[in-house]
């Protein structure tokens, strides 16, 4: 069967299309009436379905086409369309000769079989009624469809009022929503001419009124053209459609203030694919990238920190028994130098053995003091007078070709910390900073009190608010680049040739500066030099303490009795033959077994226990207490090779406990005895 199908809707006309030609019919189909009534004259379908509301011709004039026309009145004709008027589009239908009128929408199968019944009901009919004779003639028609189409128009009317409606509070809505975006909006034409744009952000962020930049181009709102122009390319360049991108570019305010931000600018199309303008969503991101940034820095202090804990660990591992053996090569090269005399010729040789033994010493020290594992003794300090004091040792250190100049600052607040660890910072910068510079120049050295508070480091990323004391070193040498200045601090890092640095100094200034809450920043730039600044927490307790004047004579003793506990023996025969020359009466023991043993035979006095920290069977710490409750007049002396993170909680590194620190030098050994027996 073939069925002529008219229909404006498409989706409604491929739906009947599909649910006739399931069932096995031929289907042809039209858009209105005009093309329906040309394609029934040229294919003779044996039914025809049409809508009724349709352009050009609708389904009415369409129905009185075909019953007026002879050759096609004979064809059954249905309606299957929407109710607009009740009944009086069913009535006009019936009156102008079709079959019947189905009100969309129906269930496809239940349409199917009332098409066959309307079929199976025509051809028993076989009824040839002219328009006229069904009608009444052309008024009645008229009369009829008038009120019809009248009807139809007036539900219209009614439909696009609602629609109006729902559409002028949609763009109400969208406005609403324009106008309440955080980002700003810019819409511009082909020229980049601004056409509109969301009045509260455009003022909140670049301080401008819509009337403003309206017409102008948008080259208005970028710090430069080089955003200008970037931006523009990204937009216009590329071909086809563009989904959009994001760039990050400098863009300038109405008050010229410049912010970083980013914008996702995409190109406006019409419905053919054409552009006709673009659209451009601006952000702030200052605060992101500040966020970023300071992410960025602090992914750096962690893998340095890393770094640092890394080879911390592997100097910790080692530094106990590497402790204990340059104890033994140091003091037995000093008591064969003072067995053999200055003029002997084996002198030099031990000489430079004891040297090399002591540099290793200070290697080790180093590694420690990087790590934050070394021995402290923290004291408060006046920064200018320890600076004043190494000032002869610092020019030794650079040499004459490079002048050394020294700026104190006035009102200077004392910080706490080791004295020791304020030389090595100076001698490792110093020593850095001679190295920089390839002939003559200078080196400045400089201290001042300064303060920053929350705002200036929220701004400022790494600096900690708070009282400091500044030391600064700078020089006027080569200077460093960006790859540089990510790798200084690291272990075992140098520019240095082979045998002039071992790429320790700077990450032990780093070591020192965290290890006392400090802080240090580079400043630095190729050719131009550099300045390390290094920023140590004020002190806020008691003022400065006397520093003790160092002394070259060695304290010896007067017969007092030292009793030695070490496990470790080389170390056991030094210190007992140094205490005995020194005018001591030595007791040894290789174990705290031994050192009780002796505690309960020995009939005289023990003036002093001198023992090692970290022992088999019990530890030093113990050991004494055992001491003190026999012999409460035994003063005591604690040495130890191991770092500080491990003999801490044993309690020897706390005030008033005396402790030397392996390796130790005769001097050294002399000094911590004659010390701990006059407590």
């Amino acid at each position: 069967m073939k069925i002529l199908i008219v229909e404006d809707n498409p989706d409604d006309r491929k739906l009947l299309k599909f649910n006739l030609e399931h069932h096995g019919c031929e289907v042809i189909e039209a858009s209105d009436g005009e093309k329906g009534l040309y394609l029934a004259s040229a294919a003779r379908p044996d039914m025809i379905v049409s809508d009724a509301l349709m352009p050009v011709m609708d389904g009415f004039q369409f129905l009185r086409s075909i019953k007026t026309d002879e050759t096609l009145q004979s064809i059954p004709f249905i309606f299957y369309s929407a109710v607009y008027t009740g009944n009086k589009e069913a009535e006009l239908a019936i009156s102008l000769g079709a079959e019947a009128f189905i009100v969309k929408p129906q269930d496809p199968q239940e349409f199917w079989e009332e098409l066959l019944g309307i079929l199976k009901d025509y051809k028993q009919k076989k009824t040839k009624t002219s328009t006229a004779e069904l009608s009444g003639g052309d008024e009645e028609f008229l009369r009829k469809y008038s009120h019809v189409v009248a009807a139809k128009l007036e539900e219209k009317v009614k439909e696009l009022e609602t629609a109006k409606a729902i559409i002028e509070e949609d763009g109400k809505r969208y406005r609403n929503l324009f106008s309440s975006l955080r980002d700003v909006v810019i819409i511009a034409d082909m020229d980049r001419r601004i056409l509109t744009a969301n009045q509260p952000a455009l003022r909140e962020l670049f301080g401008y009124e819509i009337e403003e930049v309206v017409g102008e181009k948008t080259r208005i709102l970028y710090a430069d053209d080089s955003g200008y122009n970037l931006a523009g390319e990204a937009i216009f360049d590329s071909k086809g459609f563009v989904k959009g991108k994001i760039i990050e570019v400098n863009f300038r305010k109405k008050n010229n203030e410049l912010f970083y931000g980013e914008i996702y600018a995409l190109k406006l199309l019409d419905d053919n694919g054409q552009a006709i303008g673009n659209i451009g969503m601006i952000r702030d991101i200052t605060e992101r990238r500040r966020m970023e940034e300071k992410h960025r820095e602090l992914e750096i202090q962690l893998q340095q920190a890393q770094k640092m804990e890394s080879v911390g660990r592997l100097a910790g591992g080692v530094a106990h028994d590497y402790n204990n053996i340059l104890t033994v090569i140091i003091g037995y090269a000093e008591m064969l130098m003072d067995k053999v005399g200055q003029d002997d010729p084996l002198y030099a040789d031990l000489h430079e053995i004891s040297e090399a033994a002591n540099r290793s010493a200070d290697i080790t020290r180093q590694l420690l003091a990087f790590a934050r594992k070394q021995i402290i003794t923290p004291k408060v300090l006046d920064l200018n007078e320890i600076t004043e004091g190494m000032l002869k040792m610092l020019l030794r250190l650079i040499g004459e070709d490079i002048r050394l100049s020294w700026l104190p600052g006035a009102g200077l607040r004392p910080v706490k910390m080791d004295p020791l660890q304020i030389e090595q910072i100076l001698a490792n910068l110093c020593v850095n900073a001679r190295d920089a510079i390839a002939d003559v120049g200078e080196i400045i050295i400089e201290t001042t009190v300064v303060n920053f508070d929350e705002t200036y480091c929220a701004d400022h990323q790494g600096f900690i608010p708070g009282d400091f004391v500044l030391l600064a070193v700078s020089d006027d040498g080569c200077g460093m680049d960006r790859e540089t200045l990510d790798k200084i601090f690291e272990p075992f890092f140098t520019t240095k040739g082979v045998g002039r640095g071992t790429g320790l100094g700077l990450a032990t200034v780093y070591g020192i500066v965290s290890q006392n809450n400090g802080f240090i920043k580079v400043y630095s730039e190729p050719g131009k030099g550099t300045t390390f600044r290094i920023y140590l927490p004020r002190h806020m307790g008691p003022t400065v303490e006397d520093r003790k004047e160092s002394t070259t004579e060695i304290p010896c003793g007067s017969g007092e009795t030292v009793l030695v506990v070490e496990d470790d023996i080389p170390i056991l025969k030094l210190a007992g033959t140094v205490l005995e020359r020194l005018g001591y009466t030595v007791l040894t023991a290789g174990t705290s077994g031994e050192a009780l043993l002796l505690l309960e035979t020995h009939a005289g006095r023990i003036d002093l226990l001198m023992t090692d920290v970290i022992m088999p069977e019990m530890n030093g710490r113990d050991l004494a207490e055992r001491f003190l409750v026999v012999r409460p007049e035994t003063k005591c002396l604690f040495m130890s090779g191991y770092t500080a993170d491990i003999i801490a909680h044993r309690g020897v590194l706390e005030e008033g406990v005396k402790f030397i620190q392996k390796p130790f030098s005769a001097m050294d050994l002399a000094g911590k005895v004659r010390e701990a027996l006059e407590q």
